[in-house]
């Protein structure tokens, strides 16, 4: 007789309850953090250059991403708008700030970037899919692991590791140490580095070939994964995983 969609038999139901009960999670809520302050140099970091030039016929400042090698006449359009290069800045102010806001815009994560001065000046650098920008950002940075795992960016961002096939879930006094300790090192980088956050694991054992069988995930605010501590130690929790 064919299952009605929609419809767990006794056995489903009853695997899936066990799996529930033995996901384990680690999280740390409060409101969560859309934008904040950095050095303009961090730019750099993200895989973009600051420029002067024109900006629709009209003179500014911009970001150009790095990777694109602009020079000095080049010429460029992003999103209908047509830039020119006309320097590329090399010495960045000290005091001078990047100032980044995360927000939903067409039912997806957008990030926005103004350079402030050191007299409270403000120009738009640019404005980018949070996703975009995250995942130029892992892969500048070598982050392979969040790169593999990133699922979707809104004002949090999720990712989701997941290794082998599932089965019966292990109870917590049964987990092997390295998965004890990834949630107990991601608890204290959620509270440390995130802000906010959420962490979830959920074991199944050793396949045939002794190698660890398990689904984890992480919720993390956007705007603090370009804060390297926490891009880093959640890439590096994944990572220890395996």
């Amino acid at each position: 007789m064919k299952k009605r969609a929609g419809k767990l038999t006794a056995e489903e139901l009853l695997a899936k309850h066990q799996v529930a009960l033995h996901t384990f999670v680690r999280e740390h809520w409060g409101e969560i953090p859309r934008e904040m302050e950095v050095p303009l140099k961090a730019l750099r970091s993200w895989g973009f250059d600051l420029v002067r030039g024109l900006r629709g016929g009209e003179e500014a400042v911009f970001a150009a991403p790095s990777e694109r090698g602009y020079e000095p006449g080049d010429t460029f359009e992003e999103r209908g708008e047509v830039f020119e290069v006309r320097e590329l800045v090399k010495e960045l102010g000290p005091k001078e700030k990047l100032y980044v806001e995360v927000s939903l815009e067409d039912r997806r994560g957008v990030i926005r970037a103004l350079h402030r001065t050191d007299v409270g000046q403000e120009t738009v650098l640019f404005t980018l899919p949070a996703a975009e920008l995250l995942l130029a950002f892992f892969k500048k940075r070598g982050y392979g692991k969040l790169l593999e795992a990133f699922v979707s960016s809104g004002i949090t961002t999720e990712f989701l590791q997941r290794s082998g096939e599932g089965g019966k879930a292990y109870p917590f006094e049964a987990l092997p140490p390295k998965m004890r300790r990834a949630l107990r090192e991601a608890g204290d980088l959620i509270k440390k580095h995130g802000g906010v956050g959420r962490f979830t694991l959920a074991y199944f054992g050793v396949n045939k070939d002794g190698e660890d069988r398990y689904i984890a995930t992480w919720l993390l605010p956007t705007i603090r994964l370009f804060d390297v501590d926490l891009a880093e130690g959640a890439d590096k929790l994944l990572a220890a995983l395996d």
